[in-house]
């Protein structure tokens, strides 16, 4: 797997454009309240004949937060703490090296990470959080967010990548997908994202694939992927 991938996009409409980068939901098991939310982590603006160029480095943070309503009636996520993670893996001979256990708390109504992680007990492919003891009802009202955030993207530190609200008592197992979106409008990073809804002007790029794509913004408003 690389460690770390491009999307350069080329403004061939006749307008300036502000594009923003998301990726598809984790793998995540255990019971989550609601659904599992893909966000934008970065954007960046062109202006007509010039090109944007997204890096993202195959590095991972967990993600603790609160949801928000906007003026415009829509969703984000502010970030409250992050920690950099490591994804369990499978070794050649057999055994399994576990990732990064987290435990998430709630203290004065904040969501939070405890300063010291747990031992170390994800599944392979995935790093671990768990949940303490809060109000379900509470953590949905109020909107508590864990998930998952990429480390950089553009040399510098981007925002959640997919959040969900979890149950009070819980473990979860979050396994990050190398699958990315790009799309264009009036984001900010944080933004919660349903890609069925915007699918007609997304371009969905796929990391297993290769590292490096190329994508023309015509002029008739389609992403188109270069080959």
């Amino acid at each position: 797997m690389a460690d770390r991938y491009t999307i350069t996009v080329t403004n061939k409409s006749s307008n300036p454009q502000n594009y923003a980068l998301f990726n598809k939901e984790p793998q995540v098991t255990g019971t989550v309240q609601e659904k599992i939310w893909s966000n934008v982590f970065a954007t960046k603006k062109a202006a007509p004949g010039q090109q944007v160029t997204f890096e993202i480095i195959n590095e991972y943070h967990a993600i603790v937060g609160q949801k928000q309503q906007n003026d415009s009636k829509t969703f984000s996520v502010t970030v409250a703490g992050t920690t950099p993670v490591t994804l369990g893996k499978e070794n050649d001979n057999g055994t399994v090296t576990p990732g990064t256990t987290l435990s998430m708390i709630v203290e004065d109504e904040t969501p939070q990470f405890e300063s010291d992680p747990l031992p170390s007990s994800s599944q392979p492919h995935a790093f671990e959080i768990r949940t303490g003891s809060f109000s379900n009802t509470k953590a949905k009202k109020e909107g508590y967010m864990i998930g998952l955030g990429p480390a950089k993207s553009g040399g510098a530190i981007a925002g959640p990548a997919a959040t969900f609200i979890p149950e009070a008592n819980s473990t979860y197992q979050i396994q990050p997908v190398n699958t990315y979106y790009v799309t264009f409008g009036s984001y900010t990073k944080g933004d919660l994202i349903d890609v069925v809804k915007i699918a007609t002007k997304t371009a969905t790029v796929d990391f297993t694939k290769d590292s490096d794509y190329r994508i023309n913004h015509t002029d008739s408003g389609a992403l188109v992927i270069q080959v």
